[in-house]
C-alpha cells in the first residue's frame, strides 16, 4: 500500500513547515544535544547551523557561557531563537554563495547534512573556519532499517511531509570515510541512542549496527 499516492507534491517551503508546527523552542535537551553539551568546552565560540527549535544555543551560553550564533533558513526560527537570547543569521545552506566570515571553536551540523543536495560543500566551506566540527546524523545501517530491507524489501523512511526531506544516506562506516576525504580526524564518535534492553547499551558496542543516531566530534588533521 502506497500512503503517500494521493499526496499533493508542492515545492518544499520551511516558513510553511515551522509555520504549521508552531515553532517553539523544545524545553530540554536531546541525547545527541546532551553529547554535545558534554564535547564543548566553556566560553566557546559556537554556530549551530541550522539550530531549527533547538534548546541548545541558550543552554551552551547560560551554563557555559559560550558566544553562541546560529544559522537558520527560517525567519520564523530566527525570532524564536532571538526571543530566547540567541543572536541568528538567515543562511540558506544550499546557495551558491553561502560562506563564513567569522572563526569559531565550535561548529554544530546537527541531523542536516543528509537534508542537502552536496553536504561536501558545506563541509569544504565550513571547515577552515573552527577549531572543531560537531556533527550528528542518522545511521542508514541500524538493524531495523537492515531488517526492514530484508524482510520488506522497503528502505528507512525517506521522508515525512516532503520528498525532498532526506537525500544523503550514510551508515556508520560510510561516515567515517567520508570524513576521512576532508582531512578531518574523529576525535569521539558514539550512537547517542539506539538499540538498548534495560541497562544494556547495546548501540555503545556496536554503533554501525544498534546506532540509530550517530554523533561526532572532529577536528582538522594536523599537517
Amino acid at each position: 500500500m502506497n500512503i503517500f499516492k494521493n499526496t499533493k507534491l508542492t515545492d518544499f517551503d520551511y516558513e510553511r513547515y515551522w509555520k504549521e508546527r508552531d515553532v517553539e523552542i523544545r524545553k530540554k535537551l536531546l541525547d545527541r544535544e546532551r553529547l554535545f553539551f558534554h564535547w564543548i568546552k566553556p566560553e566557546s565560540r559556537v554556530l549551530d547551523v541550522a539550530a531549527g527549535n533547538s534548546l541548545l544555543p541558550r543552554v551552551l551560553k547560560e551554563q557555559k557561557q559560550c558566544a553562541v550564533s546560529i544559522f537558520d533558513i527560517s525567519e520564523r526560527v530566527l525570532a524564536a531563537q532571538k526571543s530566547n537570547g540567541i543572536h541568528g543569521e538567515r543562511v540558506d545552506l544550499s546557495a551558491g554563495d553561502f560562506s563564513l566570515n567569522k572563526e569559531y571553536d565550535y561548529v554544530i551540523l546537527s541531523e542536516i547534512l543528509e537534508h542537502l543536495p552536496l553536504p561536501e560543500t558545506v563541509i569544504k566551506k565550513v571547515a577552515p573556519h573552527t577549531k572543531y566540527l560537531v556533527i550528528s546524523i542518522p545511521n542508514s545501517a541500524f538493524y531495523r532499517f537492515r531488517a526492514q530491507v530484508a524482510l520488506g524489501g522497503r528502505f528507512m523512511r525517506q521522508w515525512v511531509t516532503h520528498p525532498s526531506e532526506h537525500l544523503r544516506f550514510w551508515s556508520h562506516t560510510d561516515f567515517l570515510d567520508w570524513l576521512s576525504v576532508f582531512g578531518l580526524e574523529v576525535v569521539e564518535a558514539t550512537a547517542s541512542n539506539g538499540l538498548d534492553i534495560g541497562p544494556v547499551k547495546f548501540y555503545r558496542w556496536l554503533p554501525n549496527l544498534f546506532g540509530h543516531q550517530m554523533a561526532y566530534l572532529c577536528k582538522k588533521k594536523a599537517i
